[in-house]
């Protein structure tokens, strides 16, 4: 698993250096610096669910993962930059922005599945599946967060009075804000589907069995 996001996560890492390269600008460049951010919810969860592990180093992961976990969806967002590249066959930049985002979804959601399990092992699978629907409508108020507001997992820590009231202006008064909230809805939708989607490939198996067990068209005694 960890080798396949490797790769993935290495596509776009090598576009944008072959973009760089090729149009001698630094267009796009960011996006490394993205896929590393979108690495950190993996890297808290792993830490997370380490067996014989303090209960307070446990919370404590536990947190920082849902904390910078809309940090790898986000890059779903990095798709506005499509218009402005210039240099290229825009086709080029599709495949680069849409890997990145691909990218982000998978490093994203494997770990919130990770935490799914661990939940659901606990509590049970109905708890699990409403921790799912939790993290990721937090998740798309967080995405909503980073591209309009523009503030950053490390604000919790690097201006946490700022930005807790902002987002005490949107809780306190949603009628106001509804398009923030309608745009994360939006987020969490897309979110949920894809993690639908994750969870489907990961239950579906190739029948080989029913198809070593067939008849055989032809043959002795075929028609």
């Amino acid at each position: 698993m960890v080798v396949w996001l490797l790769g993935l996560t290495a596509l776009p890492v090598m576009l944008v250096a072959g973009r760089v390269i090729y149009t001698d600008s630094l267009t796009h460049t960011h996006m490394v610096w993205n896929l590393l951010l979108a690495w950190l919810p993996l890297v808290f969860a792993y830490l997370a669910l380490r067996p014989r592990q303090a209960r307070p180093i446990r919370l404590a992961f536990c947190l920082a993962w849902l904390l910078f976990l809309p940090n790898a969806p986000y890059l779903v967002t990095d798709m506005i930059h499509l218009p402005y590249g210039g240099g290229i066959p825009i086709l080029y930049d599709v495949v680069l922005l849409f890997s990145a985002a691909l990218c982000g979804l998978a490093l994203g959601l494997v770990p919130l599945r990770w935490m799914q399990v661990a939940v659901a092992g606990r509590l049970g699978a109905w708890p699990g599946r409403l921790f799912v629907l939790a993290s990721l409508g937090m998740a798309g108020f967080g995405i909503y967060l980073g591209r309009y507001l523009r503030w950053s997992s490390w604000d919790v820590v690097l201006k946490p009075v700022a930005l807790a009231h902002d987002i005490w202006l949107h809780v306190s008064h949603p009628i106001q804000h509804w398009q923030a909230w309608a745009l994360a809805l939006l987020f969490a939708t897309l979110l949920t589907f894809a993690y639908g989607l994750l969870a489907t490939l990961e239950e579906t198996r190739y029948p080989a069995a029913s198809l070593r067990s067939a008849p055989k068209r032809g043959g002795a005694g075929g028609t």
